[in-house]
């Protein structure tokens, strides 16, 4: 694959000669910024979309991803990687409100998740209706939209083919591998190939990747060793309660908490002194979401599926609670002492996670422990720089005494993880999506310091990657016809007789017609044909016309069989030509046809083949005269009527006459001139008197 050159949008001309394909890779959301994940790939008149998300540091119509950079009827499928709502969060309104009329797909999981998310998105809206990108009626016509896929599951739509692996991160998220003309493409979403309580990590694809599209979320930071991590967050919780604090979790409603919950649970087993403590869970789809995870707890991790192998609910946790109504909790959280509260959203940009940190900030006994991503532009990011007050949109400035900490368990691909990522994959082109600028530029640098072949881009949002790809002429042989490639290739003959078929994703078979209908979807016939016309001459007369162009022409049953493969009959006059179809019967058939109608048309031709018949019914009948009388001079005459040959012996000595060539052979020189003088004698007696 050449090297990949990037075009900017906005008008920008690109110009590309090219002797094979352009693959094309087109963010239009996610690119150079983290948000509203949205990545088009063009190949051979395909076109697929990977994610459709929402930004969160934004509302309304600027929330979406740049859908007006594209025709979306030309999208023929969109491949959802997980229910996090800036990857999945503008599918109802890409569905809904405008021209797209493909397939979308996802896991079994992401569904139903997805289809809380966005009711609830729907609902918290702060905005007017006319703003709202999508309501629930939206939600409802996209649900029969949604087809379900499991993992390693293969399906195949217009020519694409498309399988999807297990990407960590969270329940049911998925890395999605697409297979156009041969071309694979792997995007990864989130991914994390990080040991998870509840989930197993990203594994990787045992096929040669060409392109890979990877988040770059961490750039080239490395992650903290998952057991010191955990430490340091408890610790940090437990210091909190211990002196009479708040601790306010902000986490995403699914996904990361549940990660926490466990956490917490285990923590909390391991110390008496907090049982008294209480942890609320806030989300108001708590309940729903862990009937989700009960569902499908065979695609947790092994120490999950076991836990409910014997017969323990891994969800029904001890310590944890549902937090009650959000107005009865904050009339009287003033005078509850220590607790622990996990809110959504994670970003602290609106909620209960809001209203709950504008409720604790100001006191220093309280803490907040941020342990997911926080984008630009959200509150969760402005805390990073440690002010001691902050104003929020709506004006209200809040003191912030509380203690900040940032304690990541987002489940994302940190660099040492992506670096072996791209190692073992062995992709020729890496494409960084998902990350801050900044650091999508280190990460880029750093790859291809690392990598020196690799070729690596960050595109921005709606610049194009493009991919020269040489045109693939390879077919993979199936059959019979594999003995016959393998003993061409001992004997260095470079030619090989079979029938190429193509399949919708351009993948090429090379194989005997009669395996067809075994190692693919189509099945055979044969077809027969038979042309019929009028022919005036005789069956035997248009024999000796083929015979002049082909070696093989026989009489079968009264019948002409010409190359084994074109049978003619004639009755009444009417002559019939009749063949199985093939390249070769076809070329055949249509000389028997030319030549027959030739001699039906020209005189001439059919003179000139009387002319021979007439100089061959005479030599036939002078050998006739010939054989009679050697047989009376010399008695017994061994003949070959066809090849208008004979043999005598005379006293033991043999003598061949070869009439055609006129020529004799004996060992006795006497008795081959004797025979020699009787052929010349008869032949002279025969042969009729020339004219004066």
């Amino acid at each position: 694959m050449a090297a990949a050159t990037i075009s900017a949008g906005g008008g920008t001309a690109r110009k590309l000669e090219v002797d094979g394909d352009v693959l094309e890779i087109t963010p239009l959301g996610a690119g150079n910024e983290v948000g509203r994940s949205c990545v088009v790939v063009r190949f051979r008149g395909k076109v697929v979309m990977f994610d459709c998300g929402i930004h969160p540091a934004h509302s309304g119509m600027s929330t979406l991803p740049y859908f007006d950079h594209i025709n979306p009827a030309e999208i023929d499928v969109l491949l959802i990687t997980h229910f996090h709502l800036d990857h999945s969060g503008a599918v109802p309104y890409f569905v809904n409100r405008t021209e797209f009329k493909g397939k979308v797909y996802m896991t079994h999981p992401t569904r139903p998740i997805c289809r809380l998310l966005w009711h609830d998105y729907a609902r918290i809206s702060k905005i007017s209706a006319e703003d709202q990108i999508f309501n629930s009626s939206d939600i409802d016509q996209t649900m029969p939209r949604i087809e379900l896929m499991d993992f390693h599951d293969e399906r195949q739509y217009k020519g694409i083919k498309f399988s999807c692996y297990r990407a960590g991160h969270v329940l049911g998220a998925a890395m999605f591998m697409v297979n156009i003309g041969g071309i694979r493409v792997l995007y990864t979403g989130d991914y994390s190939r990080e040991v998870d309580r509840h989930l197993p990590h990203a594994e990787i694809p045992n096929l040669r990747v060409h392109v890979l599209i990877v988040e770059s979320t961490y750039g080239v930071m490395t992650h903290e060793p998952r057991e010191q991590r955990e430490r340091r967050f408890t610790n940090s919780v437990h210091q909190i309660v211990r002196q009479g604090g708040k601790c306010l979790l902000p986490v995403f409603a699914l996904g990361r908490a549940q990660e926490l919950l466990l956490i917490l649970e285990d923590y909390w087993e391991r110390n008496n002194d907090l049982h008294d403590i209480p942890i609320y869970y806030n989300s108001p789809m708590a309940t729903k979401c862990l009937r989700i995870f009960e569902t499908y707890t065979n695609m947790c991790s092994e120490s999950v599926q076991e836990q409910a192998n014997r017969c323990q609910n891994p969800w029904t946790l001890k310590y944890i609670k549902n937090m009650p109504e959000r107005s009865q909790f904050m009339s009287r959280e003033a005078e509850m002492g220590a607790c622990v509260v996990l809110a959504a959203p994670g970003m602290l940009q609106s909620g209960a996670s809001r209203k709950l940190f504008e409720a604790w900030a100001p006191d220093k006994k309280n803490g907040v422990i941020v342990s997911g991503y926080s984008v630009s532009g959200t509150l969760a990011h402005d805390l990073k720089s440690e002010p001691e007050s902050v104003t929020l949109n709506d004006g209200l400035k809040v003191a912030v005494r509380a203690t900040i900490k940032f304690i990541s368990f987002s489940a994302h691909s940190d660099y040492p993880q992506t670096s072996d990522f791209i190692k073992r994959l062995k992709a020729n082109v890496v494409v960084l999506v998902h990350g801050e600028e900044h650091e999508m530029g280190r990460m880029r640098t750093k790859l291809k310091e690392e990598y020196p072949d690799l070729n690596v881009c960050a595109p921005q949002n709606c610049q194009t990657v493009a991919l020269r790809v040489p045109p693939d002429r390879s077919a993979e042989a199936m059959g019979d016809i594999v003995e016959e490639v393998c003993s061409s290739k001992k004997s260095r003959i470079g030619e090989v007789s079979g029938v190429l078929v193509e399949d919708p994703s351009g993948s090429r078979m090379l194989l005997r017609p009669g395996d067809i209908s075994t190692y693919t979807m189509l099945s055979t016939c044969s077809l027969e044909q038979c042309q019929r016309f009028a022919f005036p001459h005789s069956l035997g007369a248009l024999g000796r016309a083929l015979r002049e162009t082909f070696d093989d022409v026989v009489v079968v049953d009264g019948r002409l069989s010409v190359c084994e493969c074109v049978r003619v009959s004639m009755d009444r006059q009417t002559l019939c030509i009749a063949w199985e179809t093939s390249p070769l019967a076809d070329l055949v058939a249509d000389s028997v046809c030319l030549t027959a109608i030739e001699l039906s048309r020209s005189a001439p031709a059919m003179q000139a083949l009387v002319a021979q018949e007439d100089a061959s019914v005479k030599e036939a009948r002078l050998f006739s005269v010939l054989c009679t009388y050697l047989q009376q001079e010399f008695g017994r005459l061994d003949i070959d009527e066809a090849s208008q040959r004979a043999v005598l012996e005379v006293d033991g000595n043999k003598v061949d006459i070869d009439f055609p060539a006129r020529e004799v052979a004996c060992d006795q020189d006497v008795l081959r001139e004797r025979v020699r003088t009787c052929l010349r004698r008869c032949e002279m007696a025969l042969r009729p008197v020339a004219p004066f």
